[in-house]
């Protein structure tokens, strides 16, 4: 039998097989400001199996005080020790740069509380002789910061970015993310920032010089929480709570292809078994996936209601034959299985 692919089987639940997890919030932990369904209790029973959680945050204009606060309004205690924001991971990327040094600042209070943490003095205008651009978001970036950030760097002063995010979703619908004010400023300069946010490595850094391993990043996005994962080496969960679905999934590229997967944060307790394969079908808890020659079909266990958890190892099953067959339609297979998920 050839070696398993991902999402792979858990033979001793995530939460027992790992010392810390690097958890995103947005889509695993809350939405907005409420919390998803089970979220606190899954990670305050994983705190108490001994799973250390810190929080890996992409936005840029709250402090990790603030984010920590929310956190623990939840349900879920959090020091701010807990959390690593993108702001921080680009001061603190500023900071090896050039010890001490004069940062023109695209953003708000929280960029400056993270370059004052870290020692940086921040400034506001190109005459400013400033030794590097640190751009991040908030509500009040407007022209004339990116302006000055755009003179600064078609000057040649090194440049760093706190995430590529290039929309944010908002109660109004989808809004310009920092990765897409950011894509100004490369536009008019023409330019290549460093960015130290998911899914690049300073983040990942930071969060690994508090903890220790192993560890299991978690998160509900393909392109940057399963795709920083894979480059840093690190297994991956991600959840099916956010912006991820699962027709999503079937055709995610090899780097952005999750260790194991959940339907939330519960995933953490459950073991799986491991999906084989049999020349056309792919076969795990009585799921069987058949492969004809121009589409994939799935096949349940028996003519009785699958469970939830069920339908996960369906999933794993569906991944699992859709990234070994990418030339055949899943449309039908995909179909099905959503047929018995809204059933639950």
């Amino acid at each position: 039998m050839p070696q398993e692919q991902q999402p792979t089987c858990t033979r001793l639940p995530l939460a027992q097989r790992f010392a810390s997890a690097l958890v995103d919030l947005d889509g695993v932990v809350y939405h907005g400001t409420t919390p998803v369904d089970g979220a606190v209790d899954a990670l305050t029973a994983a705190r108490s199996a001994g799973l250390r959680t810190l929080f890996l945050t992409n936005n840029a204009s709250r402090t990790p005080h603030e984010v920590a606060a929310l956190v623990t309004e939840l349900g879920l205690p959090a020091a701010e020790r807990d959390v690593v924001t993108s702001a921080h991971a680009a001061a603190a990327l500023a900071a090896r740069w050039i010890p001490g040094a004069r940062a023109l600042m695209v953003g708000g209070v929280a960029m400056k509380t993270a370059l004052w943490e870290h020692g940086l003095t921040p400034v506001h205008k190109a005459d400013d002789d400033p030794d590097l651009v640190v751009q991040g978001f908030a509500p009040e970036v407007d022209w004339r910061q990116l302006a000055e950030a755009a003179y600064a760097v078609g000057r040649g002063v090194p440049w760093i970015v706190t995430n590529s995010d290039i929309a944010v979703p908002r109660e109004g619908g989808i809004a310009p993310g920092n990765g897409a004010l950011a894509e100004a400023v490369r536009l008019a300069t023409g330019a290549t920032p460093d960015f130290a946010g998911k899914p690049y490595a300073p983040i990942y850094q930071e969060a690994l010089s508090r903890t220790s391993g192993p560890h299991l990043v978690i998160g509900d996005s393909l392109d940057t929480d399963i795709a920083g994962g894979n480059r840093m080496g690190l297994p991956s969960l991600l959840v099916l709570t956010g912006i991820t679905k699962l027709r999503d999934l079937l055709i995610a590229p090899p780097p952005h292809r999750p260790t194991y997967l959940g339907f939330d944060l519960q995933e953490l307790f459950h073991t799986r078994e491991s999906v084989t394969h049999d020349r056309s079908r792919w076969i795990c808890a009585g799921w069987t996936v058949s492969a004809s020659s121009h589409d994939l079909t799935l096949q349940p266990p028996s003519s009785t209601m699958p469970t939830r958890t069920q339908l996960l190892d369906a999933a794993r099953t569906l991944c699992h034959a859709a990234w070994a067959r990418p030339d055949l339609e899943t449309s039908k297979a995909l179909a099905t299985w959503q047929d018995w998920s809204r059933l639950h």
